[in-house]
């Protein structure tokens, strides 16, 4: 999985008309493994005084880019200019405590490294549970509810009902209140986990299905085992359609596992470039 950073500026706060986008951003390896970077000549002359990073994230290279990255910009910008921080998927979110004696907490210790950056903002977008955002300074959440919307509205737009499905019960706060958004029903499910091997020992559904197509609805898809394993749950007990959105699609063992099974699968962040054209809110995949 590939990072990626975006670097705009405006001349004062507030001024969106006059964006700039500064290309050729370079970062670099050394023979040791040392990561480097290199601002473009765009941004070493820019008198403006507003800047935002937008910052994809998914290796442990990316974080060190990124601490890289801020420095040059601190080294570089106008002083007393601010910079802002875009941050889609925060790392090691779901590592949020500690589930066995001598592990660290590694949501506090990557919270510690942005807040060090002293960033204006931090904006992320539908954070794997509440402890992310209280960790973070000047955080700015995008909640998962606009996504679901345009799920909704455009790629199920065919759909005269649907109904929601919250996989588990990390999931449960988030996708009821999307449903009371939006004004869909939602379906409660759940999963057993060993939290020491993290092994996936079954799914199952609470009370009856509506007879509607059913929208699966969470934070992250890493392997995809959770949603495979309530996918084949559902199959048994219904023949309405059956969809999947994650608002951070990592798909490290691709999408060929979930699309048996899934009609469509939608994705706000795709961390592989190669799939993000079918994953897209818009619908073409469905």
């Amino acid at each position: 999985m590939l990072s990626h950073f975006k670097l705009q500026s405006t001349p004062e706060p507030g001024n969106s008309h006059a964006t700039a986008t500064h290309e050729g951003l370079q970062f670099l390896s050394f023979p040791g493994g040392e990561r480097h970077v290199r601002l473009p000549p765009s941004v070493l002359t820019a008198p403006d005084r507003c800047w935002t990073l937008l910052a994809d994230i998914y290796s442990a290279d990316g974080v060190m880019d990124l601490l890289l990255l801020t420095d040059a910009l601190r080294r570089a910008i106008v002083p007393g200019a601010q910079l802002h921080l875009v941050l889609p998927y925060v790392p090691y979110a779901r590592q949020d405590r500690v589930a066995l004696p001598g592990e660290p907490l590694s949501a506090t210790v990557f919270c510690r490294l942005i807040n060090g950056l002293g960033f204006d903002t931090v904006t992320i977008s539908d954070p794997h549970s509440d402890v992310v955002p209280a960790l973070l300074e000047r955080v700015r959440v995008v909640a998962a509810t606009g996504y679901v919307r345009q799920v909704r509205e455009q790629a199920l737009a065919h759909l005269p009902a649907l109904a929601l499905v919250a996989p588990d019960a990390g999931a449960r706060k988030r996708v009821d209140t999307i449903g009371k958004a939006l004004g869909l029903p939602v379906v409660h499910a759940g999963k057993r986990r060993d939290v020491a091997t993290g092994a996936l020992s079954g799914a199952e559904v609470e009370g009856e299905l509506p007879d509607l197509p059913l929208l699966i609805v969470d934070d992250i898809c890493d392997g995809g085992g959770t949603f495979i394993a309530l996918a084949r749950v559902l199959r048994e007990r219904t023949q309405q359609p059956l969809y999947l959105y994650v608002t951070h699609g990592l798909f490290t063992k691709g999408l060929a596992p979930l699309q048996a099974l899934f009609d469509g699968v939608f994705a706000a962040h795709c961390a592989q470039p190669d799939l993000a054209q079918a994953t897209r809110l818009s619908g073409q995949n469905a």
